[in-house]
């Protein structure tokens, strides 16, 4: 009966489990409410306000499986919702992979999953943050499963492989997990190298056999289908391992960590300085235990090899690509970075109970504090998105408004949009993190022939009642050669909006 299937699992639930829930809850919605209750879009979000998500192209195969339930439309409460309950049981996941066993450490995981700044990230991006979301609930899923007494191989490799056909960057979640527990164990367990390296080696076949499940369906899909590849990131290259820059991808690696955590380019700020005391105190720590287990010359230079693969792993994607553009999107990954002071909270308690009440006090308010500002973060973002927001609605009915006004336009049904309105390229904000999804300027972006978009086209179909179509590809180049307008004047000129052959020609920019 249902009544005792639910009593059954009630009681397999346990107390710090539900607590990393309740908090990552509590948590991502005081970080993410005003996103899920607002209707904030950027420029994709206009785009694909409806749409199936049919993005076989870039890969992502099973994105448009796990986002149906949802349906197609861009949800901002139930898509917001799902998100941050699938990063909760992310959160539940880490904690029984870790055997957390103190309320306050399953608090501060659960916190710290749902405010990183990854999600509010996956937030701009509202109509797919269901689908990522599940991704990066497989992803601790198939850590969890590689890491068990009786590790499920077979499971985590399928749940690899359907994690990387949402969004491929999840695979680096799986990566730093595993690494994570591989550096604990070298530290605080008894297990010998040779069962370090066996264990390594499974992780290592497990994750590739995953990656080769996920290339073999999208090859036998883009045949099926007679779909290419996008160039989109340098997909197509990478897929075929022609672009391999072992240098230029060491450095997109250093460079992406270094940004992430700390960068002061911008001149200083809290959170690259909180960023430097967790770090300080996580070493202090753990060299600690290090020296305190004596551990040997093995095992030390173990430990080093699983530190420096950290970083690699956390960038993984750039191995194949040097050149690809890591954005804040793909870097969910790096929360686990933060996991190695959190999980030290369980090993504060020592002999000396005024050194374990500093350490634990000293943690308690460092990640209390991450959390705060990464909260501030996400709510900042979002104002930003708001304000660009507004700022693309009122040009559009300006754009709107002076196309009525131009004779000939009610007889075309087509539009050229040159250019871009100027302010309208950036992607993110320069915040205390680059922030991708969100901008200062326009969220009217230049047409994106790589993926077939025109956001112009789209937000004056929606927001105008219109029904144009866009034009691009070979015939924009055609038109182009025919109209000459190098001579027309450019937005928001008198005659930047034009009628030539029945298409109304848009001039943005030069």
């Amino acid at each position: 009966m249902p009544e005792q299937v639910i009593k059954k699992i009630q009681k397999s639930i346990l107390p710090q489990w539900k607590t990393c829930f309740v908090w990552a809850i509590v948590m991502g919605l005081c970080a993410h409410l005003y996103k899920v209750t607002n209707w904030l879009p950027n420029w994709d979000s206009i785009v694909f306000r409806y749409d199936p998500q049919n993005m076989l192209s870039l890969g992502r195969w099973f994105l448009p499986v796990v986002c149906a339930p949802s349906s197609f439309y861009d949800l901002p409460w139930i898509a917001g919702l799902i998100a941050i309950v699938c990063h909760g049981l992310g959160a539940v996941c880490i904690c029984k992979m870790f055997a957390v066993g103190k309320n306050i450490t399953a608090a501060l995981i659960g916190a710290t999953v749902a405010t990183f700044p990854a999600v509010t990230s996956v937030m701009m991006y509202n109509y797919v943050a269901d689908g990522y979301a599940f991704a990066f609930l497989l992803s601790c899923l198939a850590a969890l499963l590689l890491t068990k007494e009786k590790p499920c191989v077979s499971g985590a490799i399928v749940l690899i492989a359907l994690s990387a056909g949402i969004y491929q960057a999840y695979i680096t979640v799986t990566i730093l997990l595993l690494l994570l527990h591989l550096i604990r164990e070298t530290i605080y367990s008894n297990t010998s190298i040779k069962s370090l390296l066996v264990k390594c080696g499974k992780f290592l076949l497990a994750g590739g056999l995953g990656m080769a499940l996920y290339y073999l369906v999208l090859t036998l899909l883009l045949r099926i289908t007679g779909t290419t590849l996008s160039d989109y990131q340098g997909l197509e290259g990478a897929a075929s391992l022609s672009g391999l820059d072992i240098a230029g991808s060491l450095y997109t690696i250093k460079e992406s960590f270094i940004r992430f955590f700390f960068d002061f380019s911008k001149g200083p700020n809290l959170l690259a300085v909180l960023n430097l005391v967790v770090l300080a105190l996580t070493i202090i720590l753990y060299l600690a235990d290090v020296i305190k287990n004596r551990l040997h010359i093995g095992k030390i230079l173990l430990l080093v090899l699983f530190v420096i693969l950290m970083p690699i792993g956390a960038s993984v994607l750039s191995l194949i690509n040097s050149g690809i553009d890591y954005h804040n999107l793909m870097k969910m990954g790096f929360f686990v970075f933060y996991l190695f002071l959190i999980l030290q909270y369980e090993r504060a308690e020592g002999t000396c109970a005024k050194r374990s009440a500093a350490v634990s006090w000293a943690i308690l308010a460092c990640v209390a504090l991450l959390i705060f500002k990464q909260t501030i973060l996400a709510n900042v973002s979002y104002h930003k998105l708001n304000m660009a927001y507004e700022k693309s609605y009122g040009t559009l009915i300006r754009i709107a408004d002076r196309i009525e006004q131009t004779e000939g336009a009610e007889r075309c049904d087509r539009i050229l949009v040159l250019g871009a309105l100027p302010d309208s390229e950036a992607y993110s904000a320069e915040l205390p993190l680059d922030m991708t999804g969100t901008t200062d300027g326009y969220i009217l972006r230049a047409d994106d022939e790589t993926v077939g978009q025109s956001v112009l086209c789209s937000a004056l179909n929606d927001y105008c009642g219109k029904e144009y179509d866009f034009i691009a590809g070979e015939e924009k180049t055609r038109l182009l050669a025919e109209l000459n307008a190098d001579g027309q004047e450019s937005w928001p000129a008198k005659h930047s909006i034009t009628v030539k052959d029945n298409v109304i020609v848009i001039k943005l920019s030069d």
